[in-house]
């Protein structure tokens, strides 16, 4: 008979078998992708996003998606904790949402600078 794991935050609450690879009971975990997202959100915003921080922040967003759905599929939940499972799909389509349209005024952005280069070039006349 194995123990079953308990909750990094200290809140006694045992881990779900979906939420083992984080160690956080439902509650702690939903917060936690909130609370990324919110980071995230901000980041991109101050900073922006170069293609290797672009990758992670995607896989970051799949994989929590994904533990998520897992979760919420193989557990009987509350309804407020189904109703805060649902805010946090939307907090990560809103952040993937904002990841996308950041990347694709970039590429507009190259695509531009691009052809201004080209057109302010010389043409060889043959």
């Amino acid at each position: 008979m194995s123990k079953q794991q308990s909750c990094v935050c200290r809140c006694d609450t045992p881990v779900p078998p979906g939420l083992e690879s984080v160690g956080r009971c439902v509650t702690h975990f939903i917060s936690s992708v909130e609370q990324t997202c919110v980071e995230i959100h901000r980041e991109i915003v101050l900073r922006g996003v170069d293609m290797e921080r672009q990758a992670a922040v995607a896989s970051y967003i799949c994989e929590s998606a994904q533990l998520l759905a897992r979760v919420s599929s193989n557990l009987r939940l509350t309804d407020e904790l189904k109703r805060r499972i649902l805010c946090s799909f939307l907090c990560l389509m809103n952040l993937r949402e904002k990841l996308d349209r950041v990347c694709s005024v970039r590429s507009v952005e190259r695509r531009s600078s691009a052809l201004a280069a080209v057109a302010g070039s010389p043409v060889a006349v043959g």
